[in-house]
């Protein structure tokens, strides 16, 4: 972090201080992931200030080659989605000359293409799901358009479909459909909330969180609906289950000691292991591509911003410097090499440096 940023940083920090501002909870933070959080689950996370690493020039060279990380950012009344390398360079804005619809919680397709995300054009009431095109002239389209919750969009492995959760019936249950928001099938029938879908790599498996236990915990099931286990038996939550690329481990987060932490298990729930100690809120992990290192908001500067570790060292944690105060949901690409992404890169390259 440069010494201005740093300046400035210190500087709201401070403000915050001033006026006794504590840290966001699952149920206060304010995105999709946030608002879907079960009643009764409201634990605080007091805002801590905590001595965080930068990465070194050859941990920043190496991870430099691991593709991109979009994430959201609230700046200038708006809220958009972002686009950033794993060493910090060359930040995008990849909605940002788009029609403000307060994009969050991105996931990129196979290919790392396109992106979906959940759109709050409206109210909090409202939610629906828009993709648009990882290019340097981007588009964006709306697929969902029924009253109530469309929203965690999760790509079918071939690219083709979009499994997420609907409230259609009047409850929140999972369904898939095609790129188009047609060609629709329901997955679960619950009276109870299901939500957090994520395709399995080898599409043979749906990862979702469901509080028909009572209960938010991760269950899987099968690609059709069927075969529904669960995998987490925690009193409190347990959420944003993500796939490793090789599919032999879920990374997710959990409140189960009063605080978010990064968790990591097998597909059947057990060997599980806590990544991260942090006393503020961590969570929304995701692997890189090669499955070496996970990327995940943290508060522990006091505001949202990204971190990286390494899967097999977790203690080994970066802050990934951004140009927001509040960048959080990251998400990273699953392919290291997408094309329409180095077209943008003259708009921003020369003035980009690593921290």
């Amino acid at each position: 972090m440069s010494n201005k940023h740093l300046l400035i940083f210190n500087l709201i920090v401070i403000a915050g201080l001033l006026v006794g501002c504590a840290g966001a909870s699952p149920t206060s933070t304010p995105t999709p992931n946030a608002a879907e959080a079960p009643e009764g689950e409201n634990e605080e996370a007091e805002a801590t200030f905590e001595p965080v690493s930068t990465m070194t020039v050859e941990k920043a060279t190496e991870l430099s080659e691991l593709g991109w990380i979009a994430f959201t950012s609230s700046q200038g009344g708006r809220r958009d989605v972002y686009l950033i390398r794993p060493d910090g360079s060359d930040e995008i804005n990849l909605t940002g000359e788009l029609p403000n619809t307060f994009a969050e919680a991105p996931v990129w397709s196979p290919e790392g293409t396109i992106i979906a995300f959940d759109g709050v054009p409206n109210s909090d009431v409202l939610r629906d799901i828009y993709l648009v095109n990882v290019s340097v002239n981007p588009e964006q389209f709306q697929i969902t358009t029924l009253p109530g919750f469309d929203c965690y969009p999760s790509f079918s492995p071939d690219g083709q479909q979009i499994v997420y959760m609907s409230e259609r019936d009047g409850n929140r249950d999972l369904f898939i459909m095609d790129l188009e928001g047609t060609d629709t099938v329901q997955l679960t029938d619950e009276p109870s909330y299901d939500y957090e879908p994520s395709w399995s790599p080898d599409g043979e498996h749906i990862l979702f969180v469901s509080r028909r236990s009572g209960e938010s915990e991760i269950y899987v099931m099968d690609a059709d609906g069927s075969n529904v286990r669960r995998l987490t038996e925690s009193p409190k939550l347990d959420w944003r289950p993500v796939w490793s690329p090789d599919g032999e481990w879920i990374v997710f987060e959990s409140w189960r000691t009063g605080n978010g932490d990064i968790y990591l298990m097998r597909p059947n729930g057990s060997d599980l292991q806590q990544l991260t100690t942090s006393g503020a809120e961590d969570g929304n992990p995701t692997f890189s591509p090669d499955g070496r290192y996970i990327v995940f908001h943290s508060q522990r500067t006091g505001a949202y911003q990204l971190f990286i570790m390494a899967v097999d060292d977790p203690e080994n944690q970066w802050l990934l410097d951004t140009g927001s105060v509040r960048s959080l949901l990251p998400v990273w690409s699953p392919v290291t090499e997408i094309a329409d992404i180095e077209k943008l890169i003259p708009a921003v390259g020369e003035s980009s440096s690593v921290n």
